[in-house]
């Protein structure tokens, strides 16, 4: 069972501060928790940070362990990070990179093992087909999906995603978000995924994380942490939070908010 406490996080690049005094709970153990925000509020900083890539001010603990004083191969073996980047477009076979990426991090493991995992996860995401393709033969989809597959493969006790459905059509999103979401669910490990797509989040995380302004607008569950007033507050947009036939909430934007003291005409 793994479990992540934040508390009074703050992260900074010099003199400018991008979160200031973060704190949350526990998480469920087995949850997808959805980071949302607007562009440049700290999503990407806050993972960073998480993978002990980021100084950060205050306590992240993983399993009662500050993230930041760990030893940098025990946090590669039990937090796994994916970037936004796209893995190197190199003659690399996409097998070779993923049991590398394994390998790096279980080295207890015999070769057939290690073997097996790799297999297992080219097979978990559906790209058996892209095993023996090289990185630079790939298309951008192709290459995030076998990044995913470089976290996946080492079983870490949390994955940290950084917009891991940005180069991927619609089919292949879903795919990502149930693979990763079964995964924790059946680890008992936790998924934090950083996403632009609030509906994509809505429908598939268990829980949402909305930062806005330097700080945490509001966490809790997906159910519950969209509103009207978070919509303006955190994207400055005015919206609607309806709902489809099976019960689950959606977005739907009318128009940009109105500047303080202006009224936008309809």
């Amino acid at each position: 069972m793994t479990e992540l406490i934040i508390d009074d996080l703050s992260i900074a690049y010099g003199n400018k501060q991008v979160l200031t005094h973060i704190s949350l709970p526990a998480f469920a153990p087995g949850a997808l928790i959805g980071v949302l925000g607007p562009n440049g509020v700290g999503k990407s900083s806050f993972l960073r940070a998480l993978a002990g890539l980021n100084k950060y001010g205050g306590s992240a603990k993983l399993n009662g362990a500050e993230i930041n004083r760990m030893a940098h191969q025990t946090r590669a073996r039990h937090i796994g990070y994916l970037p936004q980047s796209l893995p190197q477009g190199t003659s690399l076979v996409a097998y070779e990179a993923v049991l590398s990426a394994c390998r790096a991090v279980r080295p207890d493991l015999a070769h057939n093992a290690a073997q097996a995992f790799a297999e297992a996860t080219f097979e978990q995401l559906g790209i058996t087909s892209l095993a023996f393709q090289a990185l630079n033969q790939m298309s951008g989809g192709q290459r995030q999906m076998v990044g995913l597959a470089q976290v996946i493969v080492r079983a870490p006790d949390i994955m940290l995603l950084d917009e891991p459905t940005s180069a991927l059509d619609l089919r292949w999103q879903l795919r990502v978000l149930d693979v990763v979401r079964r995964i924790a669910r059946q680890q008992r490990g936790l998924a934090l995924m950083a996403l632009h797509d609030i509906n994509l989040a809505l429908r598939h995380c268990d829980h949402i994380v909305l930062f806005g302004n330097g700080a945490v607008l509001a966490s809790d569950c997906a159910q519950n942490v969209m509103t009207p007033q978070r919509l303006r507050d955190a994207y400055q947009v005015d919206g609607r939070i309806e709902y489809c036939s099976r019960g689950t909430p959606f977005v739907i934007v009318d128009r940009l908010s109105s500047p303080p003291g202006q009224t936008l005409e309809n």
